[in-house]
């Protein structure tokens, strides 16, 4: 009986995919595009800061003037003041309010705008994730 001569040494083992880069690049548009998770991140992260955003004017107005009618019933006297022969709830009502109104809604677009400015900028083509 012969012995069969074993070979000795290390074995080389080779994927077909050497070839292919450690590491693919791709910008947060890609992600976003093919609803990847960390597309989905990026996603829900705009949409909770405009909710957040719209919720907070939403409470603020709310709270307004539910307090409102609560000060005209607290403050002794109030109900029957006037300026320039106008009674105070009426300009309280019809300007205080609606410059509030204005005001918050001014606040809400130009903070939803330069979120969704930043998440445009974050989405752009030039910006690779690593």
């Amino acid at each position: 009986m012969t012995e069969e001569p074993r070979e000795s040494g290390r074995v080389r083992i080779t994927s077909p995919l050497s070839s292919a880069p450690a590491h693919v690049r791709s910008t947060v548009g890609q992600e976003i595009d093919e609803a990847t998770g960390v597309g989905e991140v990026y996603m829900q992260s705009l949409i909770r800061s405009q909710l957040r955003a719209a919720a907070t004017v939403t409470i603020t107005l709310l709270l307004t003037v539910v307090s409102l009618p609560l000060v005209f019933s607290w403050v002794p006297g109030l109900n029957d003041s006037r300026v320039l022969g106008i009674p105070v709830p009426w300009l309280v009502l019809g300007g205080g309010v609606h410059a509030g109104l204005i005001l918050l809604g001014w606040l809400y677009v130009r903070h939803v705008e330069r979120v969704e400015r930043l998440f445009a900028l974050l989405v752009e083509p030039g910006d690779t994730l690593s």
